[in-house]
């Protein structure tokens, strides 16, 4: 009985948050035999009298309904009835703006839609900044556009607008809500960070305290995502603890319930500074609950916290916002250290014959000292042991045991969903964990003191002291995350069917694991299989993809997407298409290999396009874009060109541009191959004698001018129905004629 809050919660929340990603039907399937289960353990007398049983069940089922009926009774309508139409909307800003790329994030809460009273979330892109804070009124008329993105949703916004050419009008509030006051702290915080720190050590210190991993630039956040630490960007439990113990520690001398008072209004004013994100929800209702047992004088028991935040949260958010992958990280992430923390730590830690732990209990012998001088006593007794060296690295090396013992819990609940949502992992996260939790530790509370003092007129001159050595963290953190991102196999991506495949075998290895007594044996073993399948799997396809360079051609209907694959790493994409049919494109783009290197703009329509369709999880280095105006030379990770240039990729890939027009034309030199794509809008006759002459070129249809081109095999980017008739057309003029439609085409290069 002591579990049971933990058992239903747990259950309760897991059943919502995999209702979210699975199909409508999978969700009236577990409903369905939850239901039975439920009547059947009622029935058996021997469940029965284990109490939690059916009620888990019972709670399984009750997520179900609950999913099933929030979606019927108020996304569907919403959906059903703004949905893919244009309307004229009114709208509250209730958070900052964000920039992710080119694009602008507002969050918004409407008013009115076509003059009709409406209360629902909306989220607003803009190619351009709005002179917009939050609290201001948005009036503007777009289509809203349903999204299948599961992060917006998990959020609570079913409906964008993505318009490029909304016209947007800022209407100034007449009053401010508290809300408004938190962002106004925040904007006090990150300015008091910005003021005393570079520009990078401050983004660091921003994202760690308040959560504003927007403020770290893309590199340095593909590097935390490489090295396997982007927890430590975003604001968590840990987070929480960290300060709330400091705090507890601080106001020791206080009544009890005053401490409680401060400590919960603390909690509330630092969710309200980062957002209210769910992940930090959880952290604040677990800490509400620790603190109060704390304070009654009973003995906290985190699981059963970690249970209620299961069921108080998706009330809190909504019953989708159980699906926020930030807190399902979270979420398992507690749950794992929990349950297994204690119990890896003495297996991995040095003892004593004795059986003793030697570990750093710096807090505990500080109040000891404290204590024997206030009585007069020495501050060493005669009856403790001798220093000794053996001891110190005892105690050294068990500092890192328990590191590595939270962070191995963690990711043993962690590591499965990472690989099934994101389809990539790093091998350095246990690494990382040992070399950079002590650097984020201090970094919290030294960014805390400084967003403290700095305001307070005289006290900023500690907080400018303090400034001091929290850069210089700052620049170790970075530092070691750049060298941990760039050790050798750090970072994978994962193919999808191999992650449905590695998924598959370790259930069907748990259940085998069920069906013994000795589970815990068996589970050891299991999970050792488990990771062989999965490291041997991504060995071997890392194997295959050393040798493989090849122009891949999508197809995406009479238009142009292509891309050089060396090594199993996107160097180089290419994109001139005119059509809706990219969006299924970037996914499988995003799942097979997460990132480009390089993105090759022939014209602003194509940047366009390319931002209309890129989100965060494809993530491109560089756009090279031809900016004949020169409008963008001071736009983040574009690199503008308005004549011709040659760039070197790789060592075997270099690009060469050519300006024709109002268009740019790609010469790519891979190895000993070269490739000429011809983009939309490009006359044949003004492109260089010499690059008419590659081996391979891309055309994006059959047309006027071909005569010119000499090539030993063509592609053509075509799925049209006469797109066979032109190929036997064109057979005798080159050695292959290739078309898209029967597929993408994958071209070898070596």
């Amino acid at each position: 009985m002591k579990r049971l809050l933990a058992q239903i919660g747990i259950t309760y929340f897991s059943v919502l948050a995999a209702a979210f990603y699975l199909p409508d039907i999978a969700v009236y399937a577990i409903g369905g035999i939850a239901a039975g289960l439920t009547i059947v353990f009622v029935i058996i007398r021997k469940t029965r009298n284990t109490i939690y049983i059916p009620l888990m069940a019972l709670a399984a089922l009750i997520a179900c309904i609950v999913h099933i009926a929030y979606g019927f009774l108020a996304v569907q309508p919403v959906v059903d009835r703004y949905g893919n139409t244009s309307h004229t909307v009114k709208a509250v800003m209730t958070e900052e703006a964000y920039q992710s790329y080119s694009k602008h994030y507002y969050r918004l809460k409407t008013q009115e839609i076509d003059g009709e009273k409406v209360d629902i979330k909306l989220l607003l892109k803009t190619p351009t900044e709005l002179d917009a804070e939050p609290d201001d009124i948005l009036h503007f008329t777009s289509d809203l556009e349903v999204t299948d993105n599961r992060y917006y949703r998990a959020k609570g916004y079913y409906l964008v607008s993505d318009d490029y050419d909304t016209d947007v009008a800022v209407e100034s509030p007449t009053n401010h809500s508290l809300m408004y006051r938190a962002i106004q702290l925040r904007r006090l915080m990150r300015k008091s960070l910005d003021t005393l720190l570079p520009p990078d050590c401050a983004a660091l210190c921003r994202a760690v305290l308040i959560g504003d991993k927007y403020a770290l630039s893309l590199d340095n956040r593909d590097q935390f995502r490489y090295a396997g630490a982007s927890y430590f960007i975003v604001v968590s439990g840990m987070h929480f603890s960290v300060v709330i113990m400091l705090l507890l520690r601080l106001m020791t001398r206080l009544n009890r319930w005053v401490r409680f008072g401060l400590i919960m209004g603390f909690i509330l004013i630092y969710a309200a500074v980062t957002g209210f994100q769910s992940s930090v929800l959880r952290a604040g209702i677990m800490m509400t609950f620790t603190v109060f047992g704390m304070m009654i004088r009973r003995q906290p028991y985190p699981l059963n916290h970690l249970g209620l935040s299961g069921i108080i949260i998706p009330f809190i958010v909504s019953p989708h916002g159980a699906g926020d992958i930030g807190l399902i990280l979270s979420f398992y992430a507690t749950m794992g250290i929990l349950l297994w923390a204690n119990q890896i730590f003495p297996r991995i830690s040095l003892k004593t014959q004795t059986g003793v732990i030697p570990q750093f209990h710096i807090i505990d012998t500080l109040h000891r000292y404290k204590e024997r001088k206030a009585d007069g006593l020495p501050m060493k007794e005669k009856s403790d042991p001798p220093f000794s060296i053996r001891i110190l690295l005892m105690k050294v090396w068990n500092s890192v045991a328990a590191l590595l013992a939270i962070s191995l819990a963690a990711n043993i609940m962690v590591f499965p969903i990472t690989v099934f949502v994101f389809h990539e992992f790093s091998l350095v996260t246990l690494l990382s964990a040992v070399l950079l939790s002590w650097e984020i530790f201090f970094i919290i509370l030294l960014s805390l003191a400084v967003c403290v003092l700095y305001p307070l007129g005289l006290l900023c001159y500690p907080a400018i002291v303090i400034a001091y050595p929290l850069m210089w963290l700052c620049k170790l953190v970075l530092w070691l995350v750049n060298g941990l991102a760039s050790l050798p196999f750090a970072y994978y991506r994962i193919g999808e069917v191999f992650v449905y495949t590695w998924m598959a075998i370790t259930v069907i290895l748990g259940f085998v694991v069920i069906l013994y007594r000795n589970r815990y044996r068996y589970l050891k073993y299991a999970v050792l299989c488990s990771m062989i399948i999965l490291l041997g799997g991504i060995l071997t396809h890392h194997l295959l993809q050393m040798n493989v360079f090849s122009l891949e051609v999508y197809s995406c209907g009479n238009g142009i997407c292509a891309g050089i694959n060396k090594g199993g790493k996107l160097y180089l994409l290419q994109v001139d298409a005119n059509t809706d049919d990219l969006y299924p494109i970037w996914d499988r783009l995003s799942y097979r290999y997460g990132s480009a290197e390089v993105a090759l703009c022939c014209n602003k329509s194509d940047l366009r396009l390319i931002e209309l369709y890129r989100e965060d999880e494809f993530a491109i280095s560089k756009l090279l874009l031809y900016d004949k105006k020169q409008e963008y030379t001071e736009a983040e990770n574009i690199v503008p060109f308005d004549k011709d240039s040659t760039y070197i990729l790789d060592d075997e890939i270099s690009l060469r541009v050519s300006t024709v027009g109002n268009t740019a034309v790609p010469y790519i030199s891979a190895g000993e191959r070269h490739i000429l794509i011809v983009p939309n809008g490009c006359s044949i006759d003004d492109i260089p004698a010499d690059m008419r002459t590659a081996d391979v070129i891309v055309l994006s249809h059959a047309g006027s001018g071909m005569e010119e081109l000499r090539c030993e095999d063509l592609i053509v980017s075509e799925t049209g129905d006469l797109a066979p008739l032109t190929a036997n057309a064109l057979k005798g003029s080159y050695q292959h004629v290739i078309f898209t439609d029967q597929g993408d085409v994958r071209y070898r290069l070596r």
